[in-house]
């Protein structure tokens, strides 16, 4: 897919209005507090994607709503993309009609990495199976309406735990009724990533990456196992087992990253599991997502900085920020949110 223009009014503190980057490798270069990671995120958020934290603080300080328009061209033609953020949340419009993030599901759309994305690897398992949902809602709207089954479905076996559990047999068969499915589609799914993230972090470092899902529980013995730790569940008020506590396992040449990895390699496993996310949805639409890399040359070496602008330099378009510009492609100025 390659982003042809990009308009937005009041996000965050970007001032320019009008972003056309050329096709190819484009990289955004200009000090801390710029506007850079401002920019992707707009890029991200119009293209159908999710951001960490809430919308209000992507609203200009002052302002009670933001805009941002993109006009795409994918193999099935052009296409006119829409987001206003708001005190109501977001709302999405694709040519001019509304339009639900399940439909925008249907494009390409972008895949971004930015600094924060270093708690993939180093923070706590909610950020792995954060991970591993948003991948998953992108090829299945099936998967993205059982997680959400099932996270009500959580909240009142919670709420009937804490008022001493009557009743509590009807949210078990809710919960293993979506939470089933959840399991083995996580299965299918980190099937086709591991091979290709592992593939990828051997192109950036030495070292072999490893993913593996650890579950609390296997799908087949859902039910038994909630009624077997009811006792434990009661003295405690919440569901201690099911795929909202499970998590992603990374390892490094057979060592676990979260505990062992540099912030270095750590880094390369964020963008292992990036540009393995790429390949995944290019393979899926036929056509490759937008790449978005903040602060691309973070604790990366040569090597590693290589890799990635080769895999960039590839695509029909990908854009870079950070405070240097690698030496090759369109180089995109910005300074107090305004570019050149």
């Amino acid at each position: 897919m390659q982003l042809l223009r990009l308009r937005q009014k009041n996000f965050r503190n970007l001032v320019s209005s009008e972003f056309v980057p050329p096709p190819g490798l484009s990289t955004v270069v200009g000090g801390n507090a710029q506007g850079k990671t401002n920019l992707l995120e707009a890029i991200e958020l119009v293209l159908g994607g999710e951001l960490r934290n809430g919308m209000l603080e992507r609203i200009g300080f002052g302002e009670s709503e933001a805009w941002i328009h993109a006009d795409i061209e994918t193999q099935f033609g052009s296409s006119r993309l829409e987001v206003k953020l708001s005190r109501e949340g977001r709302e999405h419009q694709l040519n001019e009609t509304p339009a639900s993030l399940r439909e925008l599901s249907q494009l390409p759309g972008a895949v971004l990495l930015g600094p924060d994305d270093l708690e993939l690897v180093l923070g706590g398992p909610e950020e792995r199976r954060r991970f591993l949902d948003l991948l998953l809602s992108r090829f299945s709207a099936r998967y993205r309406s059982m997680t959400s089954a099932y996270a009500r479905a959580l909240g009142q076996r919670n709420a009937v735990l804490k008022m001493g559990g009557k009743g509590i047999g009807v949210w078990n068969a809710e919960l293993v009724k979506y939470g089933a499915e959840i399991l083995s589609l996580r299965r299918r799914i980190l099937s086709k990533l591991a091979p290709l993230a592992k593939e990828a972090y051997a192109e950036l470092a030495p070292g072999e990456l490893g993913l593996e899902l650890f579950e609390t529980v296997d799908p087949e013995r859902f039910l038994g196992v909630l009624e077997d730790n009811i006792q434990e569940d009661l003295e405690r008020g919440v569901t201690q087992l099911g795929p909202h506590r499970d998590d992603l396992s990374l390892s490094l040449s057979g060592r676990e990253a979260a505990k062992f990895a540099s912030r270095g390699e750590a880094r390369s496993i964020a963008l292992a599991l990036c540009l393995a996310e790429h390949r995944l949805l290019w393979t899926h639409y036929e056509e490759a997502p937008l790449l978005l890399v903040d602060e691309w040359h973070t604790e990366l070496d040569a090597r590693r900085r290589g890799a990635l602008l080769a895999y960039a330099g590839s695509l029909p378009q990908a854009i870079l920020a950070g405070l240097e510009t690698p030496g090759l492609g369109a180089v995109i100025n910005i300074e107090a949110g305004v570019w050149s």
